[in-house]
């Protein structure tokens, strides 16, 4: 497995400064550029993949996670408990919004479309809830991670709430535009 950390030349960590680390990407690949000076494009590829991987935060947590605590990542597949309730929120509103879906695709009159407005815009309303919901859940733990107190085991905890809330924003997202 390639050390995403030693390609960019920089320290193993949970948490990167985005700001420094995309400084950092920008100079090297500057240098490193096959239309520079000594570079080469295996050497931009790995710089790219690095760069790819460690500007996503779960991304980033789960590299660092399978390079120093891999026996951490064992029980990281099911949705947190923690997070239980609003799973279940969210599957409850997107069922709600594909019948809504379904039925606003199916009104032919603008009539049968304006009757149906009320439903619409209650539902965008709870889908921007609980999106407020998920944003606010992922900068608590983004926060925590951030903070370098965790163990490795709430590290993996951390990593399996993040890549939940990942999806779950994409989700929210779709179900809005459908909307």
């Amino acid at each position: 497995m390639t050390d995403h950390f030693a390609v960019l030349g920089i320290p193993r960590a949970a948490w990167l400064d985005p700001e420094e680390l995309k400084e950092r990407f920008h100079r090297l690949s500057a240098q490193r550029h096959p239309d520079a000076a000594g570079g080469t494009a295996q050497a931009f590829t790995d710089l790219n993949d690095a760069w790819q991987t460690l500007r996503d935060p779960a991304k980033c947590l789960r590299h660092y996670l399978e390079l120093e605590h891999p026996e951490s990542l064992a029980g990281t597949a099911q949705t947190p408990p923690e997070l239980a309730g609003l799973f279940m929120d969210i599957a409850a509103s997107r069922q709600s919004a594909q019948k809504l879906g379904t039925k606003l695709a199916e009104a032919t009159s603008p009539l049968t479309r304006a009757l149906l407005e009320p439903e619409r815009i209650a539902q965008r309303a709870r889908l921007d809830s609980l999106n407020a919901n998920v944003a606010a859940r992922t900068a608590q733990i983004t926060a925590a991670v951030r903070a370098g107190t965790l163990t490795p085991e709430q590290l993996a905890t951390s990593l399996a709430s993040l890549v939940f809330l990942g999806k779950w924003t994409a989700q929210l997202g779709e179900m809005r535009l459908v909307l």
